[in-house]
């Protein structure tokens, strides 16, 4: 009883501090999301109208005007939002799943990803949960399982995988924590000293980063690129601030990929996870030929193999050596 109740408000207070933090991001995001894409489809028209007077381009100025006639008929708010969720929601509720899937269409394709993503998590919480109530019964369970003279070989590796894999998840996750909370106050100071937009869309930046900054180096190029787009698209400001804000812009974004490739990823990933950068790098272009999804899942496969090449390959060939 005790162990369920322990579990019970562990749980109870991790669902309270993720609903805090939602609910003070969702609306901050999506608030951010759609001025900015107001600011974009605003400049937009013109950065195109002037290429297609470029003499040096050459751009084709019908394309040009098809291009820039539907930008403008793009609408984004709240109200097209809202009116595209809220029936969705209510016919789930009646029992009709694939209402869903038509109303987060109207808005992006990816957001029906998301919620299956979110509902696979409270899923694996469920899972989780009585895994962690009855794992005294299920541990012996499972133990028996393997055959007695492989069992605490078996269970030694289980265990270094996941000490390797949990160490991994650990430190990526304070990582994209930390680099996105760079850009986030980065942005918000820089927006202080002389270019507004930036501290307008901070926390929209800084959360995209975080969240990019699952995948190891990516959360920074994430971070960066949307600035460089608010500060070239931003109108009436003179390019000569433009060009010093991309200036900051680029050096703060130096500095973050810096801390993160030499300090945060070898000494709080690397260490957790076992892998020296290189085989961090090597494991997400291999993933990358999987898409965003092998990207994901690359450095915590190469921990597992780590572990398993040492455990059956390299320390077994150094003890054979040293005979």
């Amino acid at each position: 009883m005790g162990r369920i109740m322990g579990t019970l408000m562990l749980y109870a207070i991790i669902f309270l501090a993720v609903f805090l933090l939602l609910a003070f991001l969702i609306p901050t995001v999506l608030s951010e999301f759609i001025g900015l894409f107001h600011t974009v489809k605003e400049a937009l028209p013109d950065l195109l109208a002037k290429l297609s007077t470029n003499q040096y381009l050459k751009v084709d100025e019908k394309l040009i005007k098809i291009i820039v006639d539907k930008i403008r008929e793009i609408e984004l708010n709240y109200e097209e939002i809202i009116n595209a969720v809220l029936p969705g929601m209510k016919k789930m509720a009646s029992g009709s799943i694939q209402a869903v899937g038509v109303a987060t269409k109207k808005i992006f394709s990816g957001i029906g990803h998301m919620v299956g993503f979110f509902s696979f998590l409270i899923f694996v919480g469920i899972i989780n949960f009585y895994f962690i109530v009855d794992w005294e019964k299920i541990n012996p369970l499972i133990r028996k399982m393997v055959p007695p003279r492989y069992r605490a070989r078996v269970f030694d590796v289980l265990d270094k995988i996941d000490t390797a894999v949990g160490g991994f998840l650990r430190g990526q996750l304070t990582v994209s924590v930390i680099v996105g909370l760079s850009f986030a106050v980065g942005l918000f100071l820089m927006g202080f000293i002389g270019f507004p937009a930036l501290r307008n869309y901070c926390i929209l930046i800084g959360t995209a980063a975080a969240i990019g900054g699952f995948i190891p180096y990516l959360g920074s190029v994430i971070g960066v690129t949307p600035a460089i787009l608010i500060v070239l698209l931003t109108r009436g400001v003179p390019w000569s601030t433009k060009l010093i804000t991309l200036t900051g812009v680029l050096l703060l974004f130096g500095l973050i990929q810096a801390i993160e490739g030499f300090i945060l990823q070898p000494k709080i990933v690397g260490k957790g996870a076992g892998l020296h950068p290189l085989l961090v790098m090597l494991a997400l272009i291999f993933g990358a030929q999987f898409g965003i999804g092998g990207m994901i899942i690359a450095v915590p496969l190469a921990s597992i193999l780590r572990v398993l090449v040492l455990e059956f390959y390299w320390l077994p060939m150094e003890q054979r050596e040293s005979e």
